[in-house]
């Protein structure tokens, strides 16, 4: 099964009988969460993320979406209670949601909206070789390579499931050409990873590369998984990752009325 990416752009208003459905369609502990919102646009990205979800592992796994249920790892990652072979993973911020399906190996997803912001705090979340590959970039490229940087460490740290237990700078991911010389082929970013196999298991991992950093110290991995980034308007960054697998070079943009029209049409045919 071809991993896709997903998204969907969050309106300032939704009609409130999609609103009411995409409610109907989520987890009580979502419908919850979204009540205690005080920005409605918080409550819109954190539903819809769950609709979007919902709706498009039905399609893969054949059950209604209403039934689907999720389980979390210790971290906090999600995976499908009823098809943990299926993997995904969701993201959403400022005007977006995006989601990441398909395959049959670990999937992170990241997106953010671009933001000014003092730039030094990349001394504390990037790696040395990271924050000497954003200040090489021309000043007016350093704000969106820093997001596309932060979109990249995001959704590799989702996809192995660690979450921040993993620190930021343990790991580099930069484009393949400034990875210690090695031939990664025609792939655009790799990651250079430091030790903690605790935390990720991916050490012994097929396809995985050892290496050396620019000191020669030793124990840095270049990692098997794929990455892809990119703007997805002026003020958003998204970025995925894979641990196998081609991943998609366009995203799949999804309609509420897409949405509102899958879960009807499965309503009715459950009745």
């Amino acid at each position: 099964m071809m991993i896709t990416i997903q998204v969907l752009l969050v309106p300032s208003v939704i009609p409130e009988v999609y609103w009411d459905l995409f409610l109907s369609s989520v987890s009580e502990e979502r419908r919850a969460q979204a009540s205690r919102f005080i920005h409605q646009a918080d409550a819109y990205r954190s539903v819809l993320g769950e609709v979007l979800t919902r709706v498009t592992l039905s399609e893969i796994t054949g059950i209604e979406a209403e039934k689907l249920s999720f389980s979390r790892n210790i971290y906090g990652k999600p995976c499908l209670a009823q098809h943990s072979d299926r993997p995904f993973n969701v993201s959403h911020s400022g005007d977006w949601v995006a989601l990441i399906s398909g395959g049959t190996d670990e999937l992170g997803v990241d997106v953010e909206k671009i933001s000014p912001i003092d730039l030094r705090i990349a001394e504390r979340f990037f790696s040395p070789q990271e924050n000497t590959y954003l200040a090489a970039q021309p000043i007016d490229q350093q704000l969106n390579t820093f997001y596309s940087l932060w979109t990249l460490k995001e959704s590799y740290i989702k996809a192995i499931g660690t979450g921040l237990s993993l620190p930021l700078d343990s790991f580099a991911i930069l484009p393949s050409q400034c990875v210690q010389g090695q031939q990664v082929g025609d792939l655009s970013w790799r990651c250079m990873q430091a030790g903690h196999a605790e935390l990720t298991g991916m050490l012994q991992q097929k396809g995985e590369q050892l290496s050396s950093d620019a000191e020669g110290n030793q124990n840095i991995r270049i990692m098997p998984h794929r990455f892809y980034t990119q703007p997805l308007d002026a003020k958003h960054m998204l970025a995925a990752c894979t641990a196998d697998g081609e991943l998609p070079m366009r995203t799949e943009v999804v309609t509420l009325d897409q949405m509102y029209t899958k879960l009807v049409k499965n309503a009715n045919a459950g009745r």
